[in-house]
């Protein structure tokens, strides 16, 4: 799928066309009609039709607001179109954007006041509950992240490889991520009810701190896929060179 400025540039192209299209009446020569008006009984005067340039252009814009209207109609209604004008999808606390991803500075891209600490210690910290997936058991490493904010866990040992599981508050009313993806790549999976995001390759995350301002500091490219779920209390985002059966297995063991 391509990005925004290939849809925008497609979308800018077929208006462009249908004003081309468009025939605007031309205002013609006026001196004529006037002197005809002038010069005529009153009953012929009254009979001869007033030309107004106006209402001319007038008409042929709303001609050209009805033809748009028509082209967006249409535009709306099938997928490709809903496509190039819903770009921004918001699960989780995650926003997930398909456009054009932010330059990443150079590294591996880190959360603001990131510290390595206990497993003990980050429960302490955050206002959420920190949820161990089972099938993984405890993590080789904790992180956390903007005093509390996030919690991550990492799994350098795991059978897929490394793992990393990121948790926050689950809120509807906050955006801890913006994910930068092609939407031919999401996937929405539900499994006893539960809404899952699966989300396929890497992606570019960056970071979006509690004032809601973007961390261009923390952008950096996912390894492998993503699956992004919640609960009332905790939304979760686990990334990783790991299939979806897997990922599921993992999410529906955190407890």
């Amino acid at each position: 799928m391509a990005d925004r400025s290939a849809w925008q540039s497609a979308v800018e192209s077929e208006l462009r066309a249908l004003g081309r299209e468009l025939e605007v009446p031309p205002a013609g020569d006026l001196t004529a009609a006037v002197r005809q008006r002038l010069e005529g009984p009153a009953d012929r005067r009254r009979r001869v039709p007033a030309v107004r340039t106006g209402a001319l252009r007038g008409l042929a814009w709303r001609v050209a607001l009805a033809v748009v209207a028509a082209f967006l109609v249409i535009l709306i209604a099938t997928p490709q179109g809903r496509a190039v004008i819903s770009h921004v999808l918001r699960f989780a606390g995650v926003e997930l954007r398909q456009e054009p991803a932010p330059v990443r500075s150079p590294g591996r891209g880190v959360l603001p006041g990131e510290r390595p600490t206990s497993l003990a210690e980050a429960r302490h910290l955050a206002s959420f509950p920190i949820l161990v997936p089972a099938v993984l058991g405890q993590p080789g490493a904790v992180v956390v992240s903007d005093r509390g904010r996030v919690v991550s866990l990492i799994y350098r040992r795991a059978p897929y490889g490394l793992l990393r599981l990121d948790e926050f508050a689950g809120r509807v009313d906050q955006v801890v991520f913006e994910k930068f993806v092609h939407f031919a790549d999401v996937t929405r999976v539900e499994v006893h009810g539960v809404q899952y995001l699966w989300i396929k390759g890497p992606q570019v995350l960056v970071y979006i701190t509690r004032d809601g301002v973007t961390a261009t500091a923390s952008a950096r490219l996912t390894t492998g896929n993503t699956l992004i779920w919640g609960t009332r209390q905790v939304a979760l985002r686990l990334e990783g060179n790991i299939g979806q059966a897997a990922a599921l297995a993992i999410a529906s063991s955190a407890r």
